[in-house]
């Protein structure tokens, strides 16, 4: 029977060193938060790219404190927690222009240049910023190590799509047909997780605790206006070509998406376009999961994501010596009991 490794390194988020750098790149100033000891060769590179609506705080802090199972993950990296332009806290306006998802992709090897990462990477990508990540590593897949992607899609925004959330606009805000006012901020906030939560067909007290802290962090602490240009550009986006995916340019994926969530579908068909380059990629389906599987399912999330990293060679189980011991351990995970409760601060 297939176990994690034990891993005692007395790792801790809270504890660990933390910094923030500004990294100069063609998309502008880029805000990066290094947790862990760069100095450590030891340390694998993390980088992790958050979706629309979030920061890298408000995306990962969840699965950072989750327990035993994010910490042995996280031990295992110098982690680097990439803010799109304009979405870290306290952010002034951006002009001009908001980058494509192409351009925010390059954005990653800017990083790497500016900080001196030398050794191939992990990505964790979540929503838009999975997407993201799916391009860089078709771009530059010598430095990629392995891919999470959470929630990831590949499609475009169908019109259907379109008019659905310009529907939804109305009804829910139809004084504004009228005056064609501007919205104010907290109007701004909710049509932003609108886009995020409005299609979850059973919203959970999960997720219910988990928008209010977002539109909290949006009135409070983060610029609306820069998070709207970042959803817009996921919006604007145009799909990967399926004939992108090869044996060249793809390396070893973990696609993780809620059984109930909207992107479910969406995700499905990323991983299919992934197989057909003949690496190793796996589909990991919480249930129930509605949207947010680093929340709603932190603990199957995090056992998950370090038993793909073993099968990298980091944190290496002696157990892990074929894809059928890792498949099988994948779905011991899918029927494991969930925490009661997420960490939500």
């Amino acid at each position: 029977m297939t176990e994690l490794q034990e891993i005692k390194l007395g790792y801790s988020a809270a504890s660990n060193p933390r910094s923030t750098i500004t990294v100069d790149t063609n998309c502008g100033p880029v805000s990066v938060t290094v947790v862990g000891e760069r100095t450590n060769t030891k340390l694998f590179p993390l980088i992790t790219l958050h979706d629309f609506g979030f920061d890298h705080e408000s995306q990962f802090q969840s699965l950072e404190r989750s327990g035993e199972d994010a910490d042995k993950f996280f031990s295992q990296f110098v982690t680097y927690h990439v803010d799109m332009p304009g979405c870290e806290e306290g952010a002034g306006d951006i002009s001009g222009q908001y980058s494509s998802l192409d351009d925010l992709a390059s954005i990653i090897a800017h990083v790497r240049s500016s900080l001196s990462i030398t050794d191939p990477m992990v990505l964790l990508g979540v929503g838009a910023g999975a997407n993201i990540a799916l391009r860089y590593m078709l771009k530059h897949t010598r430095t990629v190590l392995g891919v999470i992607l959470v929630e990831v899609t590949n499609d475009s925004e169908t019109w259907t799509k379109w008019t659905q959330d310009k529907i939804t606009d109305l009804i829910m805000k139809p004084s504004e047909v009228v005056t064609a006012r501007t919205k104010t901020p907290a109007e701004q906030a909710s049509s932003l997780l609108d886009k995020q939560f409005g299609r979850t067909t059973s919203p959970t007290h999960i997720l219910t605790d988990c928008r209010q802290y977002l539109n909290q962090r949006l009135l409070t602490s983060q610029n609306i206006k820069n998070i709207n240009l970042y959803q817009q550009s996921f919006y604007q986006r145009k799909p990967i070509p399926s004939s992108d995916f090869n044996e060249n340019t793809v390396v070893p994926a973990l696609v993780i998406s809620g059984k109930q969530s909207w992107r479910n579908d969406a995700s499905i068909d990323v991983r299919a376009e992934l197989q057909q380059s003949g690496k190793e990629v796996t589909l990991l389906e919480p249930s129930p999961c509605y949207l947010l599987p680093l929340e709603e399912a932190g603990k199957k999330s995090a056992i998950s994501m370090m038993l793909f990293i073993q099968s990298l060679g980091i944190g290496l189980s002696a157990g892990l010596t074929s894809s059928s011991s890792l498949q099988e351990a994948y779905k011991r995970v899918e029927n494991m009991a969930e925490m009661k409760d997420p960490v939500i601060v």
